[in-house]
């Protein structure tokens, strides 16, 4: 729960937006593989929707727009380093 906590505080902030969107895309997809097989149809399931949503947030960089993305990167810890942009 810590971790889901975490996820959607760094993405609502937009803020460490590599790390939340891979385990948040993660996370979804292995939430999506517990209920297998689904019982609704699985392209459209929820979970996978919401993977793919994270996805594109993360590639399109919304933090940077519309969040404290750029903020976060003109700290010295992200500077020292980069991969918690």
């Amino acid at each position: 729960m810590l971790g889901l906590l975490g996820i959607g505080i760094a993405m609502t902030l937009g803020i460490g937006m590599r790390i939340a969107g891979v385990s948040g895309a993660l996370l979804y997809v292995l939430m999506w593989t517990a209920a297998l097989p689904p019982a609704n149809n699985p392209i459209t399931d929820d979970h996978i929707l919401g993977a793919l949503i994270v996805t594109v947030l993360t590639l399109l960089g919304a933090g940077n727009y519309f969040g404290l993305g750029n903020r976060w990167r003109q700290t010295a810890l992200v500077k020292k380093y980069p991969w918690l942009t």
